[in-house]
């Protein structure tokens, strides 16, 4: 038998104190991107007077805004907390509600997903706590396999109408039966996104038709869009039409056409359309001063160009050209730079290492005219 370990603390001050419920029933559910945040949250209880936002939590852990508002989603989804929102729909307050066992938690209706978002006078209140989060901090995204639904919730959603006729379609894109997982999977996008049956069939029809089959990844298509608060089967049509059109421009202007963007390209182009807001006009700008400045294809490059852009709050061609003038005007203001007159180093050559004598060449001349002319006397 092996031999029991003793664990003890050394301390008694600055404690966060975690119920042993969260151990026992919510520790093996979720992820540790998901832990992070939460204990993070836990963590910023005691510093109530510090200012925090979605910004600030994505740059402690390397995370992106949209990772820590998903993972602060998926902790509501468990019951652990509580969002409020601003009207505009961000994320305004976060209230951490008491560590209860899940299986209390089950006797208590759940809201339909409409009733689950935030409503109007939510979002009023939220407003007067002013623009930063409040009460306390976030963290990722849901993975749907983290938070899986019963099997009662799963059968009658399979024997209702919606259910029935996803299922359905669902298995003729698929080309397969579904399995329990792709059922909760599916049931995540209608029950906690909010996702219609048209979304969802048109979420299939666009991940298969591009080569996607993988459960993970139409999962972060669906994710993407319910970030972009994405309702209709249009809206998303229209969303991956535009998505797609920018894609193989910026493609084509970095000479790269022909073929599909990688992973990584599709996410800075992700960012330049969605977080940053740029017309294609701009991206494609961008790209045509990268290809001028370093002469080859550099999603890097073009980044910090657009970075530099929004910082300045430059979001047309007319004020991209007035930040290029302000630019020159003040470089030309700028004192211009004399280059540095660099010191002789004395020579080490040793027929230049003595004094240098100085001569008056005019008294030589006289004293060799006097010379001369008393030779030829006493001749």
């Amino acid at each position: 038998m092996p031999k029991p370990i003793t664990l003890s603390a050394g301390y008694s001050d600055g404690v966060t104190v975690i119920p042993n419920t969260f151990f026992d029933e919510y520790l093996p559910r979720a992820n540790g991107e998901f832990l992070k945040i939460y204990l993070y949250l836990l963590r910023w209880l005691s510093h109530p007077d510090h200012a925090l936002s979605l910004s600030g939590i994505a740059d402690i852990f390397f995370m992106t805004e949209n990772d820590v508002t998903r993972a602060l989603k998926y902790w509501e989804a468990e019951g652990l907390l509580r969002l409020t929102f601003d009207r505009d729909g961000t994320i305004a307050g976060i209230c951490l509600n008491a560590v209860t066992s899940i299986s209390s938690q089950k006797d208590t209706p759940t809201a339909p997903p409409e009733q689950r978002r935030p409503a109007p006078a939510q979002s009023a209140v939220a407003a007067q706590t002013g623009t930063g989060i409040t009460g306390t901090p976030v963290g990722t995204t849901p993975a749907v396999s983290m938070h899986p639904r019963s099997t009662q919730e799963l059968h009658r959603f399979s024997e209702s109408d919606d259910g029935a006729q996803l299922i359905f379609i669902i298995q003729q894109y698929l080309g397969r039966p579904l399995s329990a997982s792709d059922l909760n999977t599916i049931y995540y996008f209608y029950d906690d996104l909010g996702f219609s049956r048209d979304l969802i069939e048109y979420l299939f029809e666009y991940c298969v038709s591009n080569g996607h089959t993988h459960m993970r990844y139409i999962e972060k298509v669906a994710l993407s869009w319910a970030d972009l608060h994405i309702t209709t089967a249009d809206e998303a049509r229209t969303q991956s039409e535009t998505h797609q059109k920018a894609c193989f421009a910026v493609l084509k202007a970095f000479g790269l056409g022909g073929r599909m963007p990688a992973a990584g390209e599709a996410e800075f182009i992700n960012k330049w359309t969605r977080t940053y807001g740029f017309s294609l006009e701009l991206i494609l700008e961008a790209c045509r001063r990268t290809m001028m400045a370093v002469h080859t294809p550099s999603f890097e490059y073009t980044d910090k160009i657009l970075s530099n852009w929004k910082s300045l709050g430059a979001y047309t061609m007319t004020e991209v050209l007035a930040a290029d003038k302000a630019r020159s005007a003040e470089k030309a203001a700028a004192p211009a730079k004399r280059p540095a007159v660099k010191q002789a180093r004395p020579s080490s050559n040793k027929f230049h290492n003595f004094n240098q004598r100085s001569y008056d060449y005019a008294a030589l001349e006289k004293k060799l005219a006097a010379k001369i002319q008393n030779g030829s006397t006493n001749k």
